[in-house]
């Protein structure tokens, strides 16, 4: 969810991780009109840093009115990809897309483990006769030896 931050008479919407890359664009259109070209892109990149959305730079269009603004984010969003402390929610830091595969493939290969077992008791169930149980026991090992 968004910030709202109001400085004088100045009103600036602050984005977060999750807002739409228009969203970048319009702070930063907010803040060039109210600090000038320079110091919006020192502010942008600070905000970016903090709070960028990594996604949009996947997305052409932003990354063109990126590179027309003079902004780059390359070494920001590589730093914040590796830093641990930004993605606590991704799994051992691999990614979203990993931690989604690993949230669903776990428990569909558990529940296939747990079929398969299931299917093999039932074969091995099936399959065993009284002799069988007999020979688990002394008694029943004793006896069949008494018996040749």
């Amino acid at each position: 969810m968004s910030k709202a931050l109001t400085v004088d008479n100045y009103s600036f919407v602050i984005p977060e991780k999750d807002d739409p890359c228009d969203l970048w664009i319009g702070y930063f259109d907010a803040l060039k009109k109210s600090v000038g070209h320079d110091h919006a892109k020192t502010l942008w990149l600070i905000t970016w840093k903090s709070n960028g959305a990594v996604s949009c730079t996947t997305r052409p269009v932003f990354n063109t009115w990126m590179s027309k603004q003079g902004l780059d984010v390359s070494n920001i969003a590589t730093r914040t990809v590796s830093d641990l402390a930004q993605i606590q929610s991704n799994f051992f830091g691999l990614g979203k897309n990993l931690t989604k595969v690993v949230a669903i493939g776990v428990p569909v290969i558990l529940i296939a483990l747990l079929i398969g077992i299931l299917v093999i008791g039932k074969k091995t169930v099936d399959s065993t006769d009284i002799d069988d149980l007999k020979m688990l026991t002394p008694v029943g090992r004793a006896s069949k030896l008494l018996s040749k």
